[in-house]
């Protein structure tokens, strides 16, 4: 055995991350008895995420004896040190001073790691430290006031153990971040257990990365500590220059289309050649793939269950991100319009359909449509459902899904987004009053009274809340020519574009850019206002300002935390402080490039192609590219770093972090930009006089302001959903299969029609449909099992609801409905009797009583009524009953 080797003791999995980082081993899977002949010896966790049960005496003893030794995660009976081992959820590892070769106060996010909470013994030097920090790349506001080592390098004896809290060696099962750092971690430590110089830092890469199109320059770039070693292209030395300190670069040179590699000592980097056209079709073509292959589609890939939202951002123990199936509008409608798009580029039928299918949820099962003020919003996470249950009505998520429902073609329903938005603008500028508003709130204040409320907190003056429902009054006004629609959207422009560059940063200044260019663009096509160009050249400036060497524009001015305390605890931007070079492709590149082909279009502005060239380059560049990664390979996460050339970002952000995917916002508005571009259709119609559905949908409104009743149906879909037509607009009353179809009775004491149906479980479900707060939840009445669809009648001698039923013991049942929302008496049977299906009932006015009429299993007409709660015996059909 070579006195050089040390003795590595773990899985192969965890292993690899030191052989990676240069360490000379030999690995084990247990702790060999003689440890004397080794230089170090190195013990892993591998019992990840649990630490590992040791039996330490003889480590002990070699490491008392002058032994060094790498321990991370462990426990063991009193040799390491020990503490309760706890999830790190908002803690971060951070550098500190002892740790030579990686500033202090250096940031690595290990995401939710375990680790174990000890106290440092008083000889130890802390080496790494969690806790909560602000901060990108450097805990900017310094250490935060509670913190728990994360490794610690202990003098033990003539001996030193350096002792790990938590598995550093997972670093890259865990994908943790940013990769560069951690591997430079596990060389330095290497380098301390042997006692050796860790290697000099050398990255190598290209100027733009990974692509350049055909006919624009590209340079090789080298940063390192040392003085760099000779770098060849197709066996050419190239020249570098220090261009800054520790920065070299080559000549910029035109590279002919292909793929080249270049190499400095052992490492290389290669770059490929092409026309912009072939790899915009690439990406679009890898994107569209990756909603089979990540499972977005569930086990339906043509879309009838819909599409999830994506991947959360907590990556878990394994590496993988958490799926994330929320059933959002506005990610059915964008990926519904992206694979429209792509099937017009391929002819592919199969795009389509998953776009129709998609929107066919949207507008049957998401826009709400009980006569009231919430008319026509939709339900942004979900099937629509009784007042209590709904969501927030999002303006943002709300204009979206207007906007591609008139893109569609589903023009009713779009329509009906954009009345319901006009209803919940400030009448005068035209713009979203309280765009996060809640049900409750809508349904006290009512249409006149919003239209006549305030715009506070900056809400006037914010592309994030404002733009999509103004793209929706524009795209509207296109499709029927009617001239409210650009007017109110043209109050709202105006009131922006006068005031631009003041605006409310709800992420950042460079988001609040990219996502105002697509109405200001909308506006200047229907009006030429010489104020809306103006606005988008101001914007090109500053995206020109913010955009990197590969095309990304920068954050820049965001909703950054002003503390330690503050990280963690809310929505946040994905950068700590301006110059943090990472671009937002969740609410700000997207968009940007989805917009900038459009303006260029209509503008013939080249600023505007320009950006959009750059944009749409970066957006193919940064398109993660692992064919071994089912979940990510062909998407794109929120948070890049394009000086770092990976996805990292400030983890501030509760909700949506910086390694989350998102089907909508990001996929498929990427998507949709790159199409635009290559097919290069107007995206604003042209002015249409279409003036019908306008009014058609403005009388629905109008009728539901008068308090007007209109009697809904109800009836069975082919689905077995129940299905409600009113006004002539149909929509599904929630998730419940049937086995029959419904019967319904209006119950005018309550103002409601009462409704029931036999399930598919065969047992009988109720719900309502109030004249003003709308549907209720299908609610199971009892246990009794079914043979026949129920019969229904308004008794208004009781006011109260008679139900009858033919039980799966060929009896009838019977219950009423007695009180307001739902209350019904058990089940009883009407008699001894037995028949072939349920009866007819109705209410008999002479008699102020409900009569019923059934047949009996021996062939027999029969016929009873009820007399306060009870039921008279069942007679012969001829024998009437006067009693």
């Amino acid at each position: 055995m070579s006195a050089s080797s040390v003795a590595l003791i773990g899985p192969p999995g965890p292993a690899t991350a030191f052989v990676a980082a240069g360490l000379p081993c030999v690995r084990y899977d247990e702790l060999p008895a003689d440890l004397a002949p080794y230089r170090a010896v190195v013990v892993l966790a591998g019992n990840y995420p649990e630490p590992t049960r040791l039996d330490t005496a003889a480590l002990a003893e070699y490491v008392r004896g002058g032994g060094t030794a790498y321990v991370e995660f462990a426990v063991d009976d009193g040799f390491l040190p020990s503490g309760p081992v706890r999830d790190a959820h908002i803690e971060r590892i951070f550098t500190r001073e002892a740790l030579t070769g990686i500033e202090p106060l250096s940031i690595l996010d290990e995401h939710l790691s375990r680790a174990q909470e000890v106290s440092a013994p008083s000889t130890a030097t802390e080496l790494l430290t969690y806790g909560s920090v602000a901060g990108t790349h450097k805990a900017v506001f310094g250490p935060p006031e509670h913190t728990f080592p994360a490794l610690l390098d202990i003098p033990v004896g003539t001996g030193r153990l350096l002792y790990a809290t938590t598995a550093l060696s997972h670093h890259i099962q865990g994908r943790y971040k940013p990769v560069r750092r951690w591997h430079r971690l596990l060389q330095l430590i290497a380098a301390e257990i042997t006692g050796t110089e860790a290697p000099p830092d050398l990255e190598l890469f290209t100027e733009p990365h990974v692509w350049v199109a055909t006919g624009e320059p590209t340079k090789l770039v080298v940063r390192t500590t040392i003085q760099p070693p000779p770098v060849t292209h197709q066996d050419r030395q190239l020249e570098l220059t220090e261009v800054a300190p520790g920065r070299y670069e080559s000549r910029p040179t035109m590279l002919p289309d292909g793929v080249h590699t270049f190499t400095v000592g052992d490492q290389t980097t290669t770059i490929a050649v092409g026309p912009r056209p072939e790899r915009y079709r690439r990406m679009v073509d890898r994107g569209i793939a990756w909603f089979d292959q990540a499972g977005m589609f569930y086990d339906a890939p043509d879309g009838s269950k819909g599409v999830a939202e994506g991947f959360s951002n907590e990556i878990g123990f394994d590496g993988k991100l958490p799926f994330r199936p929320v059933p959002r509008g506005d990610c059915y409608t964008q990926t519904a319009h992206a694979f429209r798009m792509y099937a017009d580029l391929t002819a592919d039928p199969r795009g389509h359909t998953i776009a129709k299918n998609l929107m066919r949820q949207v507008v049957e099962e998401e826009q709400l449509t009980d006569r009231n003020n919430l008319y026509g919003a939709f339900e942004p996470r979900g099937a629509r459902t009784d007042l209590t249950a709904t969501n927030n009505l999002f303006a943002d998520d709300g204009g979206w899904i207007s906007l591609f429902a008139l893109i569609s073609g589903d023009l009713e329903a779009g329509l009906r987004g954009v009345e319901s938005l006009i209803r919940t603008a400030n009448t005068e500028l035209g713009l979203q009053v309280d765009p996060w508003r809640t049900p409750s709130t809508l349904m006290v204040k009512g249409w006149d009274e919003f239209g006549r409320s305030p715009i506070e907190d900056g809400l006037d003056l914010t592309s994030h809340w404002q733009s999509s429902a103004l793209c929706a009054y524009l795209y509207a006004y296109g499709v029927t020519g009617e001239p409210s629609y650009l007017q109110i959207a043209e109050r709202g422009l105006d009131h922006m574009a006068s005031r631009h560059p003041r605006a409310r940063l709800e992420t950042s200044r460079t988001c609040e850019a990219g996502r105002f260019l697509l109405p200001l663009a909308g506006g200047y096509f229907y009006t030429r206002k010489p104020l809306y160009l103006r606005t988008m050249l101001d914007l090109a400036d500053y995206l020109k300002s913010r955009q990197g060497p590969d095309g990304g524009f920068a954050e820049w001015d965001g909703k950054c935390p002003p503390s330690n305390e503050a990280y963690g605890v809310d929505e946040a931007s994905i950068f700590q402080a301006n110059g943090d070079p990472v671009t937002d492709q969740l609410y700000g590149t997207p968009f940007a490039a989805w917009a900038l082909p459009i303006v260029h279009q209509i503008t013939g502005e080249p600023v505007f192609e320009e950006l959009a060239h750059g944009v749409l380059d970066y957006l193919s560049r940064i398109q993660i590219d692992d064919p071994d990664d089912e979940q990510l390979d062909g998407t794109w996460q929120r948070a890049f770093d394009f000086d770092a050339w990976e996805y990292f970002g400030s983890n501030a952000d509760i909700g949506w972090g910086p390694y989350c995917v998102e089907t909508g916002w990001s996929v498929a508005p990427s998507l949709i930009a790159a199409m635009q571009y290559l097919q290069a259709t107007p995206f604003f119609p042209e002015p249409g006089n279409n003036p019908g559905p306008v009014a058609a949908v403005r009388a629905e409104f109008e009728s539901i302001r008068k308090g007007e009743i209109v009697p809904p149906t109800f009836h069975r879909g082919e689905d077995g959903r129940i299905v409600r037509v009113q006004g002539g607009v149909r929509a599904l009353l929630g998730d419940l299969l049937a086995a029959g179809e419904p019967a319904w009775a209006r119950n005018d004491p309550a103002n409601s029609y009462e409704i029931y149906v036999r399930g598919a479980d065969n047992h009988l479900h109720h719900t309502y449909l109030d004249d003003r707060v709308g549907q209720g939840r299908w609610q199971q009445l009892g246990e009794l099992e079914l043979a026949d669809d129920p019969v229904v009648a308004f008794n208004p001698g009781a006011d109260a609801i008679e139900v009858y039923v033919l039980g799966a013991d060929r009896r009838i049942h019977h219950c009423s409905m007695i009180d307001v929302r739902g209350g019904h008496t058990p089940w009883e049977p009407v008699g001894t009797l037995h028949f072939t299906g349920s009866p007819a009932v109705m209410y008999d006015e002479t008699l102020g009583s409900v009569r019923l009429v059934a047949n009996d299993t021996a062939g027999q007409d029969r016929r009873t009524r009820k007399v306060n709660r009870w039921h008279l015996p069942w007679q012969d059909y001829s024998q009437w009953i006067t009693a």
